[in-house]
């Protein structure tokens, strides 16, 4: 028979539950919030629908040059709403809208709370280039606000534009 039990004393088990309680309580804290969520969400659906159109505007230039592509961005009270159509609609995706609002202009030196409000429409010719040729700087104004750039070349990147 063995004179010593292996295990672990109840000293040891309390000590470590309340270590993992600690840092569980520390990990809870550090996840983002609900707000900076919704702002990442809108931002990513933005640069989907617009490279969705960019593509689209591609694909059909052999059909029809003078057909262009366009991405509409609107609101309604709970929804922001993204449609790609050229003659039809080809695409449309619904968002929850939050409090953020969606900013644009080709001021690049502006606030984004100095921009101007949504709806937007952007217009892609045969090329995917950007109608007019021109950037336009896209924000979603939030708690923390995310900047999206649209370059002349109709490429959309999160992050400023250059002037």
């Amino acid at each position: 028979m063995n004179k010593y039990q292996k295990g672990f004393t109840l000293i040891e088990l309390v000590t470590v539950i309340i270590l993992l309680g600690v840092l569980s309580a520390f990990a809870i804290s550090r996840f983002p919030s609900k707000q900076s969520y919704s702002t990442h969400i809108i931002s990513n659906q933005i640069i989907a629908s617009a490279r969705l159109a960019q593509q689209t505007a591609l694909a059909r230039s052999s059909i029809d040059v003078l057909d262009h592509t366009v991405l509409t961005i609107s609101g309604t009270a709970n929804f922001w709403n993204l449609v790609v159509s050229d003659r039809n609609p080809i695409y449309s995706a619904q968002v929850d809208r939050g409090s953020e609002q969606v900013r644009f202009g080709t001021d690049l030196s502006a606030s984004c709370s100095a921009l101007a409000a949504a709806p937007l429409s952007i217009t892609f010719n045969g090329e995917g280039n950007r109608i007019p040729a021109q950037s336009l700087r896209v924000c979603i104004d939030s708690v923390t606000d995310v900047e999206l750039c649209l370059s002349p070349s109709g490429y959309i990147y999160d992050g400023s534009c250059i002037p």
